[in-house]
């Protein structure tokens, strides 16, 4: 099966749907924190889904964005990285949707589990942020 390219900035909006992530096998989630200020939630989510090279998402005060460079940093050393796959356990999950809908970002499972990166305060769009699992 070949990659697809890197596609640059995929979405920058309130709504979107991540189309392409339908049917994928969640392969890698990497949560990025402020390891000063590891209250403050992810500033941005690593993914890496089947067939897919590696793409990031998060929260911009009205907006999510869903960005695919093709590669990741994991050695700024300001920046403290998580294991999310693991921590919320969904490795190897098959992702049913992926979509941003009122400054949400959710990933859905084939299973019906949900991972979504949300702001803690939903009033607050240049606040905190948190991943949780439903």
């Amino acid at each position: 099966m070949s990659k697809q390219a890197a596609a640059g900035r995929m979405f920058q909006d309130i709504n979107f749907k991540v189309k392409s992530a339908k049917g994928k096998k969640l392969e890698q989630l990497i949560g990025v924190e402020d390891p000063e200020n590891p209250e403050h939630g992810p500033i941005l989510v690593y993914i890496k889904m089947e067939g897919i090279s590696w793409s990031q998402y998060y929260l911009d005060v009205c907006f999510g964005v869903w960005e695919n460079w093709g590669e990741i940093d994991l050695e700024d050393e300001s920046y403290s990285y998580h294991d999310y796959a693991k921590k919320f356990e969904v490795e190897n999950q098959v992702i049913q949707s992926v979509y941003c809908k009122d400054n949400e970002i959710t990933l859905e499972f084939e299973n019906g589990e949900k991972l979504i990166l949300k702001y803690k305060d939903p009033d607050d769009w240049d606040g905190d942020h948190e991943m949780i699992k439903v």
